[in-house]
């Protein structure tokens, strides 16, 4: 799965590293696919640096503001990127390469295809008075070190009657470990329920996920349920002979 990176793309994703020395800084980081990788190393006199991304040789990359920039992968896999130092005086040894290791996460795959439980529910259905939203969710790779370091973590966006999106929390409830959304609201009107999901660091990690974003995705299709209002207790005329 390894190959080199060309072909590139950019992204939002920005991550800053300060690499000084291979034993302090060689590990391994997850990113998004198409990630723009910065790195800050040490400004140390007479010393210049090159790079080689998976074994494609060595390359001058001009820095700006001292920060060098690489950009991942959009094919998922794990390429190694490797920093030479490059001493311009004899009497200054150059230090030792900085190695780390970047696994490109692979796109998730989030809908919301089901229908809900209850297209509408009634107010004063009680224990009923709810609609379940289950996604579709693949992606997510499988075995160490991925379920070791990552979780997938879920959210949704809810539009009451054609206003602005809320937090789906604030209306209903999110299963975390199954993404399954819970609509359990009883303020009467039509919600618009819309979906995501992204990668999200575990605790207890081993290699970081280097991203503010989680590489999210959002469901392209939408729900709708209506919470109904309950009907007027009906008047029964009670007459005796």
């Amino acid at each position: 799965m390894k190959t080199t990176i060309k072909n590139l793309k950019k992204m939002m994703l920005v991550a800053l590293f300060t690499l000084i020395s291979s034993s302090a800084f060689a590990a391994t980081y997850y990113v998004c696919a198409g990630a723009t990788l910065n790195f800050t190393p040490q400004t140390i006199a007479n010393i210049s640096y090159t790079w080689d991304v998976e074994g494609a040789g060595f390359n001058a990359i001009t820095p700006v503001a001292g920060v060098y920039s690489i950009t991942a992968s959009s094919t998922p896999g794990t390429y190694t990127v490797t920093m030479r130092s490059t001493s311009s005086n004899p009497a200054i040894c150059a230090p030792a390469d900085v190695v780390n290791d970047f696994i490109v996460l692979p796109p998730l795959a989030f809908n919301l295809a089901s229908a809900p439980s209850n297209a509408q529910y009634c107010t004063s259905a009680g224990a009923n008075a709810n609609s379940v939203i289950t996604p579709t969710f693949t992606g997510f790779p499988t075995g160490t070190p991925y379920t070791d370091d990552l979780e997938a973590e879920y959210s949704y966006s809810v539009v009451k009657d054609g206003g602005s999106a809320v937090n789906g929390t604030t209306v209903g409830t999110i299963n975390a470990t199954t993404g399954v959304y819970t609509l359990t609201t009883t303020v009467i009107g039509t919600y618009v329920i819309t979906g995501s999901v992204k990668y999200k660091q575990k605790a207890g990690f081993t290699n970081a996920l280097i991203s503010t974003s989680g590489c999210p995705v959002t469901g392209a299709t939408t729900q709708t349920v209506e919470v109904i209002a309950a009907p007027a207790q009906p008047t029964i005329v009670i007459t005796a002979n």
